[in-house]
């Protein structure tokens, strides 16, 4: 039994450090059980049925000043990524990317990027950002979420919590319920925690992303600041950060201020 246990903890071990990788940018530990190309191809599918769904419904405003703005924001900013990725010996992380840029028509204040270069902003989140500069540094933001594997490693650390949930229910059964005193509850409960912590260091880098981004494409990344304390006005209350998936919004902004100078290197008027 104990042979088997250590065989099964060991292999699951195995699992975990040969899916190590390492975040561009910043360097940070990754991990990843699928790639980024596996990723963009779901995510694609389903981008392109909510798009259309959205056409069908005449909620697209693309062809509206605003939506022709946007994309050439767009054309900007996917033109930095692109640059950044190859200057840094990362062109194969851009190879998947087939950009695509609209605008929806909602009244909820979002915009989000996906896997393979899909983008979307929300009609109602462009008076808040108001400036080309405000939106350059959140589409950045969003694709920094894209370059940065945070997708693939969303779904990765899916997979090790049921990994780890299995190899305990392995345990048990093993060690004759040895490893029962450990409540499964408080088990998915640390686990959660651990994600919600690792989402937050997600956001950090990406903010670092977007204002990198937006910088090569000619905006200058300070606008990012004003950009994120516009946003920070709509909030209602103030969040509890340790269970928030976002980091608090006084210490993001904190972090964007610190990391102004080093943004600045990349902006030439």
């Amino acid at each position: 039994m104990k042979k088997s246990f250590k065989i099964i903890i060991l292999s699951l071990g195995v699992l975990l450090i040969s899916s190590c990788t390492t975040a561009p940018l910043t360097g940070r530990p990754q991990l990843k059980f699928v790639s980024d190309e596996q990723v963009a191809a779901e995510f694609t599918q389903s981008y392109n049925k909510y798009i259309s769904d959205l056409a069908a419904r005449n909620l697209l405003a693309n062809n509206t000043q605003d939506g022709i703005r946007l994309r050439e924001i767009g054309g900007k900013i996917s033109t930095a990524v692109e640059n950044y990725m190859h200057q840094n010996g990362m062109s194969k992380k851009v190879r998947y990317l087939n950009w695509e840029y609209n605008l929806v028509k909602s009244e909820q204040v979002n915009a989000f990027a996906l896997p393979g270069g899909k983008i979307a902003f929300n009609t109602a989140i462009l008076p808040v950002l108001k400036t080309d500069a405000g939106i350059a540094f959140v589409m950045g933001h969003e694709i920094g979420h894209v370059i940065g594997g945070h997708h693939a490693e969303g779904k990765s650390r899916q997979t090790a919590a049921g990994v780890v949930m299995l190899g305990k229910g392995i345990a048990d059964v093993l060690t004759g319920g040895a490893t029962s005193v450990i409540n499964n509850d408080l088990v998915e409960v640390g686990l959660t925690l651990g994600l919600l912590k690792f989402n937050r260091t997600q956001e950090y880098e990406a903010d670092k992303y977007g204002m990198i981004f937006m910088a090569m494409a000619g905006y200058n990344p300070s606008e990012a600041i004003k950009a994120q304390e516009r946003i920070m006005q709509l909030e209602t209350g103030k969040s509890i950060e340790l269970l928030s998936t976002h980091p608090d919004s006084a210490n993001r902004l904190e972090a964007m201020k610190k990391f102004l100078p080093e943004a600045m290197k990349y902006y030439k008027k």
